[in-house]
């Protein structure tokens, strides 16, 4: 169940370390809003006091709301002080401005003013160095985008597109045509052209879900001064979500290649004894995608109070809390301040934190463990791969390189579990395993039954037509 997120839940003794996989808060409307819906450009996009994609007022607040609850909830765990530069604390933020400022807020939260340095400023600011992925060889944090994984996930995009977008259209062609009126631009498959080049239905309708979506979040009004009566924005944003998640993630495939080499990363410092045990913190901090996609590989539900189930709110954060004897799971989200509250300190200029005190903690866990309890680190390579011996690493669905990894080197395991992941420590773990899972492992038949394995069935939402990458649903 949902708690304040400071008082319940609280660190266990023994705490080791804390890795955090943090989405980046509210933000403006991407600037092709401009063409796609005219009406709230003029009305409605200057009210966010930014520039396009820019992370907004709230935004920051809900990620400074984020440092602030690691600040508290960790207080008898990390030191206190200026910023150490001997490791104990890291911050990785995935490479677009929104990100990079978002991770700076939360380290603001976490590093408030008048905890830095003496001598430099009166107000002792405490400035923490952040460092960002590489452009074009982004194997952890977005890997489909900024990666060796574009081409797969271009692809992908096009087929869903090609199978389902007119189908979806036809269905919901009323619902596109009042959307259309009321922003002035037609929604429609072969009608939206950006910057000179023909764009597809789903990515149009994104911008313009997401800009009712913002500015809802914002405090602002999302209908337009009532051009768009709420009723029918829940109704697009209904239909194009689903659009948008059969193009991204219709396919298991999918959630490999957007996943990347994240969570062998995440195993690789969830492993005690410790790598550079002197790390306390490890902060990293993305669009939504990432912390979707790992969520759904480790088996995850993601069901936030207050949100449509299997979304991820702006601001929020899976928190893995490091034992010797396993990793303990927390989703944690912002405050949701009354949309009055946030339109009224919008109108006055008051400082948006002052909404926003803790946030939301929420104990999750993976296959075969219980929520809020540490599970054997093994557990969580297990998922892993059983997810990947069915779809491919994404090393293989993205025919990725060393020379690919080059500005990685260090971090990239090119989605190669290490022998550490070893099937007896699995077994006295107690954890199942499916077939195709053993015959990654090399087992024979005598070695399941020496080493006491129980067979799980197959999951019957991974077939292998799936891994093979068939038709994705359709949307709506």
């Amino acid at each position: 169940a949902a708690s304040g997120a400071v008082g319940e839940h609280e660190p266990l003794p023994g705490l080791r370390r804390v890795i955090v996989l943090a989405r980046h808060g509210n933000r403006a409307p991407n600037p092709q809003i401009r063409t796609l819906c005219p009406s709230f450009a003029r009305e409605v996009l200057p009210k966010f006091g930014v520039a396009p994609a820019a992370l907004s007022l709230v935004g920051m607040a809900e990620n400074h709301e984020n440092g602030v609850f690691l600040r508290q909830r960790y207080r008898d765990f990390l030191p206190e002080g200026p910023y150490r530069y001997d490791g104990t604390f890291s911050f990785f933020s995935e490479r677009v401005e929104r990100n990079i400022v978002s991770t700076a807020s939360l380290a603001r939260g976490l590093f408030p003013l008048g905890t830095g340095m003496e001598g430099f400023a009166p107000e002792r600011p405490n400035i923490v160095p952040i460092a960002t992925t590489q452009d074009g060889a982004d194997v952890i944090m977005n890997c489909p985008r900024d990666g060796p994984c574009q081409r797969a996930l271009s692809r992908d995009k096009k087929a869903w597109v090609s199978a389902n977008e007119v189908q979806v259209y036809e269905r919901h062609k009323e619902l596109f045509r009042v959307v259309s009126e009321a922003c002035g631009y037609p929604l429609e498959p072969g009608k939206i052209v950006y910057q000179g080049k023909s764009k597809p239905l789903t990515w149009g309708a994104k911008s313009v879900m997401d800009a009712f979506t913002f500015s809802e979040n914002e405090g602002l009004d999302p209908t337009m001064n009532g051009r768009l009566n709420m009723s029918t924005i829940k109704a697009f944003h209904e239909v194009v979500e689903g659009m948008v998640q059969g193009m991204n993630f219709g396919k298991p495939h999918q959630i490999t290649y957007w996943t990347g080499d994240f969570i062998p990363t995440f195993l690789r410092l969830a492993r005690v004894p410790l790598v550079d045990a002197i790390n306390q913190l490890h902060v990293f901090l993305n669009h939504r995608e990432l912390l979707y996609s790992v969520s759904h590989m480790l088996g995850l539900p993601i069901r936030f109070p207050g949100q449509r189930e299997d979304t991820v709110p702006s601001g929020s954060s899976l928190l893995m809390e490091v034992y010797d004897h396993g990793v303990r799971l927390f989703f944690w989200s912002p405050s949701q301040p009354s949309h009055e509250d946030k339109a009224r300190y919008l109108r006055e200029r008051r400082p948006m934190s002052e909404l926003y005190g803790n946030g939301i903690l929420l104990p999750t866990a993976s296959h075969g463990c219980a929520a809020g309890q540490p599970c054997p680190v093994e557990a969580f390579a297990y998922s892993f791969l059983k997810w990947v011996t069915k779809t491919g690493t994404y090393v293989r669905l993205c025919n990725v390189s060393v020379e690919d990894t080059y500005f990685a080197r260090g971090e990239a395991s090119l989605g190669v579990m290490e022998d550490w992941v070893q099937p007896e420590v699995l077994a006295s773990r107690g954890i199942n395993v499916t077939r195709p899972t053993v015959d990654a492992l090399g087992l024979t038949e005598d070695d399941v039954a020496t080493l006491g394995f129980s067979l799980a069935d197959e999951d019957s939402d991974l077939s292998a037509d799936d891994a093979a990458g068939g038709g994705a649903p359709a949307g709506g």
